[in-house]
């Protein structure tokens, strides 16, 4: 490389685009399926997102390395800009693309031709540096970039965003934006259930519906949040929504998680399986789908349980195997869709294809990147598939110890310590592992005493967890005879 090559890679590096946003190609999870999503979006979503949208997967597309569609997506973008009088700086990233992409085609006129038009716009911004500055426009289209590369850039998706709003506090994409990386975040860590007052993602949401009322998307991810809360107010989101927005898929997928959450589970499937006939490549769709039926095969065993009626084995094996195959699609659309394949491991696992079930539990938890919450969830379900299913309750142990050392409370921690009782109690019951069970409930107590350090309000062990305690003292009365 020349003097003169590397002085221009020098001067790329200081643009503002994904190009100089440290993105690895290998930390997008679903490079192959993005493309189309983004596509599908142009075709369905928003105006305001086209030319953002058109730039990602101008990005996407050098990096799979085919620079002349690239170039095609950045002339549609810039096409929408121009159509749609935006200001210069709305330019800034859709230049500094075309300057990275033709660099990379070796088009280095063309380069330098994108390069003057960056620096005639930064000309006349004060804080600016001759190619690149830091604005608004600039954070904002950052943040949606990072929203839509997929989970692990959600942290720097809401920190763009926050800046972006900070410049601009009633600007629509910015507050859209925010709210739903915001509810994404929320919804990726169950430790952070809060009531709907204190929900930063339900106080942006109520915020950008303020600016934007007819965002049917955004009522429907507030409803989503209120379901459980109040009723009333989220029933009437979904019904405004569907009334806006009748065939978007982005809004009627969430109706249909709506009306699964809410027990209308045959409803939802209608909904499902007319937005997957739009949306063919949709991994989320498929993994609702397959969440409704195993909602109906539980269901079933329920039913059986309290003695309403018997069901036959052919229809809960049926059953079972539409569950695993809606679970597989999620999983072959998106392989990195890790609560896809822990639910086809369940699913698996109540077909008694055990061993299908047990290797893609142990799959999934050899993933380095799992989020602990995510990782929590796989201890938690290859315990109960242990228990349950194998009737191995060593192994079982050591998978729920694993999911209790997950810190902060959470519904999910709550659910893995009522299983270390039920199995520290079987084990006194039967005076068959004594002594292990009182270490076990050495161990949980140990753990609440190390996550209570953590939080700045100190509380007793009898607030946090007096079920745990309660049968501990009773154990030491136990021990002490």
């Amino acid at each position: 490389m020349s003097v003169a090559d590397k002085e221009l890679e020098a001067t790329l590096q200081k643009l503002e685009c994904p190009f100089t946003w440290d993105i690895s190609k290998n930390n997008i999870k679903d490079l192959a399926n993005l493309p189309e999503k983004l596509l599908h979006q142009v075709k369905f979503g928003p105006r305001r997102y086209h030319a953002a949208y058109l730039n990602i997967l101008a990005f996407m597309t050098d990096l799979q390395g085919n620079g002349k569609q690239a170039l095609e997506f950045l002339l549609q973008a810039e096409k929408v800009l121009e159509e749609d009088k935006q200001a210069d700086t709305m330019f800034l990233v859709n230049y500094a693309n075309f300057a990275w992409v033709h660099y990379h085609l070796g088009n280095l006129t063309d380069v330098r031709v994108y390069l003057g038009k960056l620096e005639k716009i930064c000309k006349g911004i004060e804080g600016s540096s001759q190619y690149s500055c830091s604005l608004p426009a600039v954070e904002g289209e950052k943040g949606l970039t990072f929203l839509r590369l997929g989970a692990q850039f959600y942290e720097r998706s809401k920190l763009s965003f926050r800046k972006a709003i900070e410049g601009e506090p009633d600007n629509v994409l910015y507050n859209t934006g925010y709210a739903v990386v915001l509810y994404r975040l929320e919804g990726m860590r169950p430790e952070t259930d809060v009531s709907p007052e204190k929900s930063e993602a339900v106080i942006q949401l109520r915020r950008a519906l303020q600016l934007e009322p007819s965002d049917a998307e955004l009522m429907v991810l507030l409803a989503l949040k209120l379901q459980k809360s109040n009723k009333h107010e989220s029933l009437m989101l979904i019904n405004n929504a569907l009334r806006l927005s009748p065939d978007v898929p982005q809004v009627t997928r969430y109706v249909a998680k709506y009306l699964r959450i809410q027990g209308s589970v045959d409803k939802s499937l209608e909904i499902l399986r007319k937005a997957v006939e739009v949306s063919p490549k949709s991994s989320f769709l498929y993994h609702q789908i397959g969440l409704c039926h195993k909602l109906q095969l539980n269901q079933m065993f329920q039913a059986e349980k309290t003695g309403k009626f018997r069901v036959p084995v052919a229809q809960k094996r049926a059953k079972a195997a539409e569950c695993i195959h809606s679970f597989k699609k999620a999983v072959e659309v998106k392989p990195s869709n890790e609560y896809a394949k822990i639910n086809l491991a369940e699913a698996l696992g109540e077909n008694h294809q055990l061993a299908e079930a047990e290797e893609i539990f142990q799959e999934v938890l050899k993933n380095e990147s799992l989020l602990d919450s995510d990782r929590q969830f796989c201890h938690l379900s290859y315990g109960m598939f242990l228990f349950y299913k194998m009737k191995d309750d060593e192994q079982a142990v050591a998978q729920f110890k694993s999911a209790y050392c997950v810190p902060g409370q959470s519904t999910r921690r709550e659910q893995v310590g009522k299983q270390l009782r039920k199995i520290a109690q079987k084990w006194i019951n039967t005076k068959w592992r004594v002594q292990e069970a009182y270490e076990l409930l050495d161990f949980m107590s140990a753990e609440d005493k190390q996550d209570r350090l953590g939080e700045e309000n100190m509380r007793t062990s009898d607030e946090l967890n007096p079920e745990v305690n309660d049968i501990s003292a009773s154990f030491e009365k136990m021990r002490s005879k």
